[in-house]
């Protein structure tokens, strides 16, 4: 019985120090109030110095909290109970409370650090989830000055504000944002809050109904896989049109990445304000395929949608200087920048009109769009010139691409069946694709068949084995092939590991390609991680950061969202086309030209001009790519020196 009453005394201590530091507090002060008036009542029997029992306990509690007092009492029984009582005033009073307040104060800030108490802001960008996008995703905001000085004031703000809602915040989050962004890292910049996108209350704690656009991004190698990924995503965007539409707020913009391109249409219906969504998937397939087609073309895609203090970026903004003006006029109205062409607005969306054909107009509602270093160097010239050359007839066909190429794709992950559908598009040309990998045959079997692919220009041929064992990347005869191409398998968890298993291939392209010195076939490279390009052999071949490309785009639709459009025309097959023209196409090699010379004879074949490749030029680092140079530059080309054009190529296969 005494034994059960004992557990009970416990049982209800243990649940009243369980509530709070609030209920700690209070048990400490009522056992020091239970000491004092132990101490006092024995003391009123022991001496007769107090004529009431409360001056005896107010003398016990002054000695319990106030160790100063002790040289005060005389007699032995008084300094017998004094010094017993400054110690468990050292004890209770001293120790119980530091630790009850240390506890309660290092819980709070743990809270705070963790973001759990709801923000207060509007204009805000706000990013749903922390993946291996969204630390680049922050770095692009805060480099994008100019474009971000605009954004914010088109929403009435002064200053970037983001919010990351993550599923734990902890230090690590802090110290890879710190890394990342360098010397622009500002914390008051960015606001973290803990929760999921999933749940209506972690939404509203990072006060999403009030931000100018919410960023969800896509995470590589997740153990959920890219069929959850995307199912996620539309339930996000669900969740939050459903909530957003109680608030009297505009829905703010929203841009999400989608893993499979057959995903858009549900997840576009699943938000009711406005959209861009990138099938990363589709496009990363489209980069792959023009770099296998285009060698060299990685290194125009990685200024094009590289870091944006890196090289030059494609900027949309509108000119009412222009409006009216011919598309011949515009080449010749900005120094600094290559005129692409327009956006036109086309009902709640975009038209690229890019490579526009000879006597285009520039609409009132048109808004330019062009390449250039800076946002600055998108301004006309004070006075419009008359235009100095004729556009002429676009081309529309390539005879530059061979018709037939054998590819070898080392690896496997989602992209693969898009990528073969991205290859089948070229109407004028055929593959013969060979898929080397440790994925079962038939699992690569079932995902294409889920995809329907009914190729008629591509042939699939799947090969079986590990490629970073020697013999197996030896057997499969890589010096036989047009292109290698070296996909981020998902064989393996995580996107070191995958990046390990890439660098080790590469090394074994590498000792092949030493022993067959001529005619080595063209490399394309995926890596996930950007810091280990340097990895990789020198002159093997090119790579494709493709988080990096995907973050950029990200970020920068979520501050101009008329680019998504001009990502996908400028970027895929059909309409509007980068890709190289041979000196010799153009009967100029052995000739030296000034880019503005370059650009009025490519004007006259009805193309744009970007700029030029040097392969053999002194400066070869980006493969000898120059975009945008300075219209006074001049260079005597070579039968092995190419242009850099937009061209009209022929349409997607129907």
């Amino acid at each position: 019985m005494l034994r059960r009453l004992q557990n009970r005394v416990r049982f209800r201590i243990e649940r009243l120090l369980l509530r709070g530091a609030l209920y700690r507090l209070l048990f400490i002060a009522g056992l020091i109030g239970l000491i004092s008036l132990v101490a006092g009542l024995l003391l009123m029997e022991v001496e007769q110095d107090f004529s009431r029992p409360g001056e005896a306990i107010w003398w016990a509690f002054l000695r319990l909290t106030d160790p100063g007092y002790l040289g005060d009492d005389e007699g032995v029984a008084k300094r017998a109970i004094s010094t017993a009582l400054t110690t468990l005033g050292l004890m209770v009073f001293v120790g119980m409370l530091v630790a009850v307040l240390t506890q309660w104060l290092t819980h709070t800030v743990r809270n705070l650090e963790r973001g759990l108490t709801p923000i207060v802001q509007s204009g805000h960008v706000l990013i749903l989830g922390w993946t291996n996008r969204t630390a680049s995703i922050v770095q692009e905001l805060i480099l994008s000055e100019e474009r971000t000085r605009h954004f914010l004031r088109r929403h009435g703000k002064r200053h970037l504000r983001l919010v990351i809602l993550a599923k734990d915040v902890d230090p690590a989050m802090v110290q890879e944002l710190r890394d990342t962004v360098g010397q622009d890292w500002d914390p008051q910049q960015v606001i973290f809050r803990t929760g999921s996108p999933l749940h209506i209350d972690h939404l509203e704690r990072a006060d999403f109904t009030h931000a100018s656009a919410i960023i969800l991004p896509g995470e590589d190698f997740s153990p959920e896989g890219s069929a959850v990924l995307d199912a996620r995503t539309c339930k996000a965007l669900l969740s939050i049109s459903r909530h957003g539409r109680k608030s009297d707020e505009p829905m703010p913009l929203l841009v999400t990445e989608v893993f499979d391109a057959r995903n858009l249409h549900p997840a576009r219906a699943g938000y009711d304000g406005p959209v861009e969504l990138i099938a990363s998937d589709v496009f990363v397939s489209r980069l792959m395929a023009q770099a296998v087609r285009h060698p060299g073309m990685s290194h125009v895609f990685g200024e094009l949608l590289g870091r944006v203090d890196e090289g030059n970026e494609i900027y949309v903004r509108g000119h009412a200087d222009m409006v009216g003006r011919s598309f011949e006029e515009l080449a010749a109205a900005f120094p600094r920048a290559v005129v692409l062409g327009v956006v036109r607005p086309s009902g709640d969306s975009f038209s690229p009109i890019l490579n526009p054909p000879g006597g285009f107009v520039v609409d009132p509602e048109d808004r330019l769009v062009l390449v250039a270093e800076t946002y600055g160097d998108t301004e006309s010239s004070d006075s419009v010139a008359p235009a100095r050359f004729t556009r002429g007839v676009r081309s529309e066909i390539d005879s530059d691409i061979p018709g037939k190429r054998r590819v070898l794709v080392l690896g496997w992950n989602h992209k693969v069946p898009a990528l073969l559908e991205e290859f089948d598009s070229y109407a004028h040309e055929s593959f013969e694709i060979d898929i080397l990998s440790g994925v079962s045959e038939t699992e690569r079997d079932a995902a294409m068949g889920r995809h329907d692919l009914r190729l008629q220009r591509v042939e699939v041929r799947q090969l079986d084995g590990d490629y970073t064992a020697p013999s197996v990347m030896a057997g499969a005869l890589p010096q036989s092939y047009d292109n290698i191409v070296v996909l981020a398998s998902e064989l393996v968890p995580s996107v070191e590991d995958a990046d390990s298993r890439t660098i080790l291939a590469c090394l074994l392209l590498r000792d092949l390609r030493l022993r067959n010195p001529s005619g080595f076939p063209h490399v394309l490279v995926e890596l996930m991680d950007p810091e280990n390009a340097h990895l990789l052999p020198a002159q093997l071949g090119e790579t494709l950061v493709t988080p990096s490309i995907l973050s950029h785009m990200l970020a920068q639709v979520a501050l101009r969202h008329e680019l998504r459009t001009v990502f996908d025309e400028l970027f895929g097959s059909g309409g509007a086309e980068i890709f190289f023209r041979p000196a010799g196409h153009y009967q100029v090699a052995d000739r030296e030209l000034s880019f503005a010379e370059i650009q009025e004879m490519t004007h006259g074949h009805g193309e744009i001009a970007l700029g030029v490749r040097l392969p053999d030029g002194p400066a070869t680092e980006g493969g000898g790519v120059r975009l945008n140079p300075p219209p006074d530059s001049r260079w005597r080309l070579s039968e092995r020196d190419e242009l850099v054009v937009v061209a009209t190529h022929w349409q997607h296969k129907s």
